[in-house]
């Protein structure tokens, strides 16, 4: 449906010219899937697809969307910027030796620190234009990396019109969440799910409630005191298929970032967001309530197993409708290379 739809791009014609896409790892490679995954479905497939090397099980998310590549993460979640100089040195170098092979026609950083070393190297030696996305969740404070990426000369997509308060020159393309890759079903589990960062204080509270059926992602977060406590959970550190825990729950919980919008969005499930403060240069706490509005989801400040009880109870049923802004991304991204 997509190649009639913009068959006017001229896919057939872009020749060698190749798109950088910098994943990195949690939410940002939710955003780089879903560029990768509408680029496809408009018949382009000459992607460069960069994982973070700590996460190399996302790989697995883009398999049959492009090369995968690996490189250092340079700065590791909550981590000291000083503890990770070796890993800067690290990526700048990979990401030289990797783009000396790479015709790269446009350049999508899906903003964290991780898509730095890479921007720079493309812009500076592939004269490569650059494109960048600020979180959907960001409403009042802009991503530290991604303004770093526009004073480096990126364009910034925008998720809604009130972040053009912080990027004037951004464009606006509508809220990206990744694809529907599953009809949705009622599977009667509650999916709690915070990334790959983890949230052990919402863990410890849905635990608390003795709830029958969970199925629990952990993330960097042990997860055998979860799995001692209740042999009838589903309980793992990551997955390659979120989707398939996402279309089958009853209702999701989740953090502040991209799953909140595909749970909601693409399968129209009951969400609630519970505020992350380990999430260090996430969205300021008012900007995630915005975001639950906007999603029309539970927000809830702090994982209170009360609060947590009643959301669960009393499921909010959503209403309002989204397309996906990532397929306006892939859009601009192809008519760039026809330039």
């Amino acid at each position: 449906m997509y190649s009639r739809q913009f068959s006017g791009i001229g896919v057939s014609n872009l020749g060698k010219n190749q798109v950088l896409i910098i994943a990195g790892y949690g939410g940002h490679a939710g955003y780089a899937y879903s560029v990768a995954w509408y680029l496809t479905q408009l018949g382009f497939t000459n992607n460069v697809v960069l994982v973070a090397d700590e996460y190399r099980f996302l790989a697995e998310r883009f398999k049959g969307l492009g090369r995968v590549e690996f490189m250092a993460l340079p700065r590791r979640p909550g981590e000291a910027i000083y503890r990770g100089i070796h890993r800067w040195l690290k990526a700048s170098f990979q990401s030289m030796k990797l783009l000396r092979g790479v015709d790269v026609g446009a350049v999508f950083a899906s903003g964290s620190n991780f898509s730095i070393p890479p921007s720079l190297v493309s812009m500076l030696s592939k004269h490569a234009p650059l494109y960048t996305l600020e979180a959907i969740e960001h409403f009042t404070k802009r991503s530290r990396a991604v303004k770093i990426l526009e004073k480096l000369g990126g364009r910034v997509f925008l998720h809604w019109d009130e972040q053009l308060e912080l990027y004037p020159r951004g464009i606006v393309v509508g809220p990206v969440y990744e694809p529907r890759l599953y009809e949705p079903s009622n599977g009667g589990y509650v999916f709690v799910t915070t990334g790959t960062l983890g949230y052990r204080e919402l863990f410890d509270a849905i635990s608390s409630l003795n709830i029958e059926r969970v199925v629990l992602q952990t993330g960097d977060i042990d997860p055998e005191p979860y799995i001692k406590k209740h042999p009838s959970w589903i309980v793992f550190k990551y997955t390659s298929d979120i989707h398939k825990w996402i279309a089958n729950a009853e209702i999701v919980i989740t953090q502040q970032g991209v799953t909140a919008s595909t749970a909601r969005l693409a399968y129209e499930k009951p969400t609630i967001i519970v505020y992350n403060p380990r999430v260090t240069l996430g969205a300021p706490r008012r900007d995630v309530e915005i975001y639950a509005e906007k999603l029309e989801a539970v927000y809830l400040e702090k994982p209170d197993s009360s609060l947590l009880k009643k959301a669960i109870e009393n499921p909010v049923q959503p209403r309002r409708r989204y397309p996906s802004g990532a397929v306006n991304i892939a859009k601009t991204l192809l008519r760039h290379l026809e330039k």
